[in-house]
């Protein structure tokens, strides 16, 4: 592929030596524009696709350094090599030919093979940068086409996020989020459950950490948008000095699944414990009672002609009943009492008391209930079955005695303790 190649000096015998050295070159093919101004250069640089450039300093109007400034500042062709040709030779000057942007220079009167073999590799090491960068654009393109968060990391800042991630939190580019967050560890919130770290003191140790606790078990983090909490499943990558972490949101999965888990776990209109949770609750405590000989109270309560109340004033306020009921309840008995829905009207509780214990807390509820006005409805009442947990009772048995011990309040009159 044939090369440009952009001669500018002021001098035109200079010119056509460096086009003549340029142009006979055996191993590489150039076509060379040559131009007597700054201008003039920057007039050819808009019309063609330059490779590289050679530029005289001392020139008239523009010299070499404001040219290779107005050069470098352009978008279009900043990324263009530039050799400066030059006569001078001290320290200021060679200074100054790096520090505008130039790329290398080469001293007036210059060897034809060492002129040859500088430009030669500057195009090599254009090529090569440019390799590089196409390669590091296609990466980049790869990663952003991830719905994950893809985070490339030295532990100490992120070298690379995808634009997922950036769109989480709202910024334009790397610079931003290295910017507002640094290390990507800050994000995390420190919450039990999730992994998170001290940025103050940890913030260099973290992926060690990180990759420790990776060894044993699957790492959730927690994020926070907008004061939404996000959660996101963990993993990482070591490649050489650097580290890939990819951030996978499952809030909506874990949301389902504490969705699953709470209607697994509680009654749908009274929002406390249904009958399978009650069952797993009063089998951890028998067997605690068991094995400590703790003592058990187990209650079963019904409220009193209910179907009465449905068929006089409905379902709809029926269910309004249950739920004041419940929250009346709920604000006698203490955090460590089971309490659930058993069915319909019925409800089961369980105290870690003896009966003696237990009838007078069932007694007091009774009371309250007894004395509460409900909307519309105006008195209920309640009537109780109590039983004592037994050496060698199971769920049925003692469910069956509490049972039976109902079944005499309700025959006996009703709004009653009854012990069985």
């Amino acid at each position: 592929m044939n090369r440009n190649i952009l001669c500018i000096d002021d001098i035109q015998s200079n010119l056509f030596t460096l086009k003549n050295v340029l142009e006979v070159s055996v191993e590489n093919q150039y076509n060379v524009f040559t131009a007597l101004s700054a201008h003039d250069g920057l007039e050819v640089l808009l019309k063609e696709r330059i490779d590289i450039i050679l530029m005289d300093v001392m020139m008239p109007d523009i010299d070499g350094y404001e040219a290779t400034k107005i050069i470098k500042s352009n978008k279009k062709t900043k990324k263009i090599p530039i050799i400066f040709v030059t006569a001078k030779k001290d320290d200021e000057s060679i200074s100054m030919c790096y520090e505008v942007g130039g790329d290398d220079y080469i001293n007036k009167p210059f060897n034809y093979i060492e002129l040859l073999v500088r430009v030669s590799f500057h195009l090599k090491l254009k090529d090569k940068t440019s390799l590089l960068a196409k390669e590091k654009e296609f990466t980049q393109n790869i990663l952003d086409l991830q719905d994950n968060f893809i985070i490339v990391t030295d532990s100490n800042q992120a070298i690379s996020v995808n634009r997922a991630i950036l769109n989480f939190f709202d910024l334009d580019n790397l610079d931003d989020f290295q910017t507002n967050y640094g290390c990507l560890a800050s994000t995390f919130v420190k919450e039990d459950g999730y992994f998170s770290i001290d940025v103050n003191t940890d913030r260099f140790l973290w992926i060690d950490t990180l990759l420790e606790k990776l060894d044993t078990e699957d790492v959730v983090v927690k994020m926070l948008k907008d004061e939404e909490e996000y959660i996101f499943t963990i993993k990482i990558n070591n490649y050489h000095d650097y580290y890939v972490i990819t951030l996978t949101d499952i809030t909506s999965i874990t949301h389902q699944a504490l969705e699953y888990q709470h209607e697994a776990t509680f009654d749908s209109l009274t929002q406390i414990y249904n009958r399978n949770m009650f069952h797993r609750m009063i089998d951890r405590k028998m067997i605690l009672a068991k094995s400590k000989k703790l003592p058990l109270s187990f209650i079963i309560l019904d409220i009193d002609h209910f179907k009465q109340v449905n068929d006089t004033y409905g379902h709809l306020i029926g269910d309004d009943i249950l739920k004041s009921l419940v929250n009346l309840i709920k604000k006698h008995t203490r955090d460590s009492d089971v309490f659930a829905r058993w069915g319909g009207e019925e409800f089961v509780l369980a105290f870690d008391v003896n009966i003696l214990k237990g009838k007078q807390i069932s007694e007091s509820l009774r009371k309250h209930i007894e004395q509460e006005k409900f909307d519309i409805v105006g008195q209920i009442t309640c009537s109780f079955g109590i039983t004592e947990f037994k050496e060698n009772d199971t769920l049925e048995s003692i469910t069956k005695r509490a049972d039976s011990a109902l079944y005499e309040a309700k025959e006996s009159g009703r709004n009653k303790v009854c012990e069985a």
